[in-house]
């Protein structure tokens, strides 16, 4: 069977590999293992449509229905819808590439792996299927050593193997590795090093679902603890260097938030809650008073001029400027660095000092 791997601009072709514990197993028991949400009548209709094929090189493979079986070797060709998602910014620039690393220096307005509205708009799957110009296989996967945010730009640890990337894990469980981010704050910090050390959890009075704020730990909050160094100020901007000890979820944000500098652009903690609800609820006036997730939150946020012009930026000025730590098979020490990229720059350079 000879397709093209893009059909179409609303179709793509993803391939499943069946593995040996898989083999013998129903088609649409396969399936269901991958798509969850689906339901197996859905699953059964697009069976009967002729979207889903095995590719089996021993022999020939007749009409499919849910009872066939898949066997070891085969592979599951899926052709899927590809609905349309949110335009993001794929010029991604690879710093160093081995055997088993893969370091990138990634823009604003990426998200790095599938969630919400965004599939085939993400760095994990625009990599996999090297920039949509094969199959999306599930064979071919590339693994977060950590996160960083969508709307934050700068260097990314992955890595090409399940073990290679447990043991980064590792190394950022035990603290022994280095990062280093550059912020843009509201404010003139006058101290030129201080540090912030409060625990942070999920705070329980925000109407967004994924915003953080101090919190004791006996309220359930996590041990934070990050080193702020001061660049330069210019008017009533300061940008700092920023050294987080603890992997706190917006945990910098939080932190430059808690000691009045929040960071420009910041849709979370750069601008009052209830401002940007209130134009999500003009808006969308089907949205609910209960609370709203981030996804919500973020659209809202991007289509509101009046939140834009408190914003001043359209993203949160924050850049992960570098990383250091051992590799996880040389052992040695690495480390790898990305200056404060053009559009913060640019801000900055346009302040009055």
């Amino acid at each position: 069977m000879n397709v093209s791997h893009r059909l179409s601009e609303n179709q793509y072709l993803v391939t499943y590999n069946v593995g040996s514990g898989e083999s013998g197993s129903r088609i649409d028991n396969f399936l269901k293992s991958r798509y969850h949400r689906r339901s197996r009548e859905q699953i059964k209709r697009a069976l009967d449509s002729g979207a889903i094929s095995i590719i089996r090189t021993s022999s020939q493979v007749g009409k499919i229905k849910p009872s066939s079986t898949v066997m070891l070797g085969d592979q599951v060709h899926v052709m899927t819808e590809r609905k349309e998602e949110p335009e993001v910014n794929f010029n991604y620039k690879i710093l160093f590439e081995d055997e088993t690393l893969f370091i990138v220096e990634k823009p604003s307005n990426l998200p790095v792996h599938p969630a919400g509205k965004y599939f085939f708009n993400t760095l994990t799957t625009h990599l996999k299927t090297q920039g949509f110009k094969t199959p999306l296989n599930d064979d071919v996967d590339f693994y977060l050593a950590h996160r960083i945010d969508k709307e934050t730009s700068g260097v990314l640890v992955l890595s090409k193997d399940k073990e290679v990337s447990q043991k980064l894990a590792a190394q950022f469980a035990d603290r022994t590795t280095e990062k280093t981010y550059l912020a843009i704050t509201h404010g003139r910090i006058e101290k030129d090093e201080f540090s912030v050390d409060v625990p942070i959890g999920r705070d329980p009075n925000a109407p967004v679902t994924l915003k953080m704020a101090p919190l004791a730990l006996e309220a359930g909050g996590q041990t934070a603890a990050t080193k702020f160094k001061v660049i330069e100020r210019r008017g009533n901007f300061t940008l700092v260097e920023c050294y987080p000890k603890t992997g706190r979820q917006h945990q910098i944000r939080v932190h430059l938030d808690h000691v009045g500098h929040p960071i420009v652009g910041d849709k979370l903690y750069g601008i009052e809650v209830d401002t940007a609800l209130t134009l999500f609820e003009r808006r969308m006036p089907s949205a609910s008073q209960n609370t709203l997730t981030s996804m919500q939150f973020q659209t809202a946020m991007e289509i509101s001029p009046e939140v834009m012009e408190k914003l001043i930026l359209p993203r949160h000025a924050l850049h992960a400027a570098g990383i250091k730590f051992s590799h996880p098979i040389t052992g040695k020490r690495v480390e790898f660095r990305s200056g404060l990229p053009e559009d913060l720059q640019a801000f900055f350079d346009t302040i009055t000092i």
